[in-house]
């Protein structure tokens, strides 16, 4: 007995709490898995009873009171309570709920010593575990948005159209397309985005909208390579650098993005990661080259590269490259939004920022609305709807970008306010769209410099991101494996759509609707029903979703029934007679 205190005389109360908590951890997810009932039904309450439990824990805790090493009883801790949240995160589907699980984790993991972790520096071991994450990324993702698009669940936009665009790529090897403003124009006239070329060589060997849907999550978990040499570069372990690529790869802001199909945003989070890692290893060649490249996926890119070169040219004082690439982003920007302006249909500026635009001077209307009043534009940065997002981007990192020591750091958060945070535009600040591959990127690296930075606690820290995130992904995202069960029940739904489809000539001018569209986008003429005012030969209706729709407005129009399945799909054609 004597001997029993005497391993728990350094801190008693540490040593029983732990064993506590491992105990419960333990017991809730036992009885969690073993009810197969949802948390949130009442029969889950119903079918448990208090007295039976509290026994099993008080068994539990007594024999890991038997064991002297804290670490096995840690680990049980670790995975009995992150297993434990999410398998509730999963129930629950809520990213509210999700982050109080985080909290909770944290709170339960905080305070206990963490074991010290096994080290593989200067190893192949890193590079081939990342090649193997990077795969499986492509595959869950890739495969997922495949599946969706093979049961006509992708949308115009902004899959639809940009599908029709790489048709018309590789036909004419122009940007063109008709479904995005409702006639035949380039894709640049929108959105200045000659970065999509890039993917023009796999897509002319395998010509298929699926390809494209490959092709966006393996160039963002391509991300993950940079981040891990800049992890390197910062003098860090290759532990640290797989943990930062784990939350790289399960970031809920760059999973988010990647469900929604295809983006050129998605070219963001490598090249950004790309340049701040050459501007750390001061090569001048790969710099401009990677600013280049970064400024071609769309004219708003040009603020990720400013505040990326703002800050090496006040914290690392790299003159020469730094101010020849904010000058590079500057002109740039003003060139191509004046080019889209004079010869297609203008920045989107005014729906973006126009709660800004007290008068007609464009976007400097917007700074100068700041300047003069700036507590306005802190009101719209901080607007209740948009505290979700911001813990959606800090907590899945545990607030590392947060502990700035060095204030030009404070640069790399530039991004987040101007492109996320100012804009009353909802989709801008939702982790669910393109919006947050570039601020997204940025935090990753701020929390790599803020790590470098820390003491005692840091490999807690990022432990606790590596577990945030993997709760977040099975708040957010798990359940995106619906699509396989959906894929399967909805058989004879899809062989209806098929057979449709398959009677549309493949030269046809078609209008389609928004979820049928992008499985119809491989021809020359196609417009999205639900919006067109052109009159097709072929119009091919999606009745799946709303049971009230009807071909009578069309047949009135003269168009005649070619296929018709009663809440599924119709297929009608025009009458000339």
């Amino acid at each position: 007995m004597f001997h029993f205190f005497k391993t728990v005389s350094r801190n008693p109360l540490r040593w029983f709490v732990l064993r506590g908590l491992a105990a419960f951890a333990a017991i809730a997810l036992g009885t969690s898995l073993r009810s197969g009932i949802n948390f949130t039904e009442p029969a889950f309450y119903y079918e448990l009873h208090f007295m039976p439990v509290l026994i099993l824990w008080g068994i539990a805790f007594a024999a890991l009171c038997l064991i002297r090493s804290d670490i096995p009883v840690y680990c049980l801790l670790v995975f009995g309570g992150l297993l434990y949240c999410c398998v509730c995160a999963v129930d629950a589907k809520d990213w509210a709920f999700s982050l109080a699980l985080c909290a909770a984790l944290f709170v339960l993991l905080w305070f206990f010593e963490l074991p010290r972790l096994p080290s593989f520096y200067k190893t192949k071991l890193l590079w081939i575990i990342l090649a193997a994450l990077i795969c499986f990324y492509t595959l869950y993702v890739g495969g997922l948005c495949c599946v969706n698009y093979r049961r006509y669940h992708t949308p115009c936009y902004d899959f639809g159209l940009f599908a029709q665009m790489f048709y018309y790529m590789k036909e004419t090897g122009r940007c063109l397309i008709t479904c995005e403003r409702d006639r035949l124009l380039s894709h640049f006239a929108v959105h200045f985005s000659p970065i999509y070329y890039l993917y023009l060589p796999v897509y002319s060997v395998f010509p298929s909208p699926e390809t494209l849907l490959i092709l966006q999550p393996l160039t963002v978990a391509g991300g993950a390579v940079p981040l891990a040499l800049l992890c390197r570069k910062k003098g860090l372990s290759d532990t640290a650098a797989l943990g930062f690529s784990i939350c790289f790869l399960m970031y809920p802001a760059f999973m988010g993005g990647c469900f929604w199909y295809l983006h050129e945003n998605c070219f963001l989070s490598p090249l950004l990661l790309w340049l701040v890692y050459f501007f750390e290893k001061r090569k001048t060649v790969p710099i401009v080259l990677f600013a280049a490249l970064t400024l071609a996926v769309k004219e708003d890119a040009a603020v990720y590269v400013a505040a990326t070169a703002l800050y090496f040219l006040f914290a690392h004082k790299n003159y020469k490259s730094s101010i020849s690439v904010l000058l590079l982003s500057v002109v740039y920007f003003v060139t191509v939004t004046r080019l889209i302006g004079v010869y297609g249909d203008g920045i989107m500026d005014k729906s973006r920022y126009g709660v800004y635009m007290f008068d007609n001077k464009g976007l400097f209307s917007v700074i100068e609305t700041v300047f003069l009043n700036p507590a306005f534009a802190l009101k719209q940065i901080f607007a209740k709807e948009k505290m979700l997002f911001i813990l959606q981007m800090l907590v899945p990192l545990c607030f590392l970008p947060v502990p700035i020591k060095k204030p030009a750091r404070l640069l790399l958060f530039v991004p987040l306010i101007l492109v996320n945070l100012m804009t009353p535009y909802v989709y801008q600040y939702h982790i669910g769209y393109q919006y947050t591959f570039g601020s997204g990127a940025l935090l990753l690296y701020l929390s790599v410099l803020n790590y470098a930075d820390l003491g005692k606690h840091r490999s807690k820290a990022l432990f606790c991101a590596v577990l945030f995130c993997a709760v977040l992904f099975c708040g957010g995202f798990a359940s995106k494996t619906d699509a396989l069960r959906l894929y399967r029940s909805q058989k004879q739904q899809r062989t209806s759509i098929d057979t449709a489809l398959s009677l549309i000539p493949p030269d046809a001018e078609v209008a389609a609707s928004t979820f049928l569209l992008a499985n119809l986008s491989q021809r020359d003429v196609i417009w999205e029903l639900e919006s067109t005012k052109q009159k097709a030969q072929y119009i091919a209706m999606d009745l799946r979703f709303d049971k009230d729709r009807t071909i009578e407005p069309y047949v009135l129009e003269g168009y005649a029934p070619l296929y018709y399945d009663a809440g599924v799909v119709a297929v009608l054609y025009k009458n000339e007679e």
